[in-house]
């Protein structure tokens, strides 16, 4: 695998996107955890009465899976972001066939992909 420095080129074509549709790519994330909670906590949370004891102490049902919530939510979006999205760029955009047409190889796409998943994954 021959990676260059120009993966980082495909790294801030990723970032500028996202710097334009932040919008869109900010709120689900945001709101997901929020939704979860409310239909596991509302809903699957009545189903469960007495409180969980967890570490010597009693702690409610809520309380108990949030933290889970947002670390699963927050794993889904770096997964969504480097599997479906690159997938997306790949084969219905055609982005990565532009991407090729310049000096980067594709080895050079997959490692800019690859940072920019990661680096969402650390970020988020």
């Amino acid at each position: 695998m021959e990676v260059s420095y120009r993966a980082v080129h495909v790294w801030r074509r990723d970032l500028n996107v996202y710097g334009a549709t932040w919008w869109t790519n900010a709120i689900p994330p945001i709101f997901e955890p929020i939704l979860y909670l409310l239909a596991f906590g509302a809903g699957v949370g009545s189903l469960i009465q007495k409180p969980i004891s967890y570490a010597g102490r009693e702690v409610t049902y809520v309380a108990f899976i949030a933290p889970g919530l947002i670390a699963v939510t927050m794993m889904f979006w770096a997964f969504f972001e480097t599997l479906y999205a690159s997938f997306i760029r790949m084969y219905y955009q055609t982005t990565f066939d532009a991407i090729v047409a310049t000096p980067l190889s594709l080895d050079d796409v997959i490692a800019g992909e690859v940072l920019w998943g990661a680096g969402k994954a650390v970020g988020a």
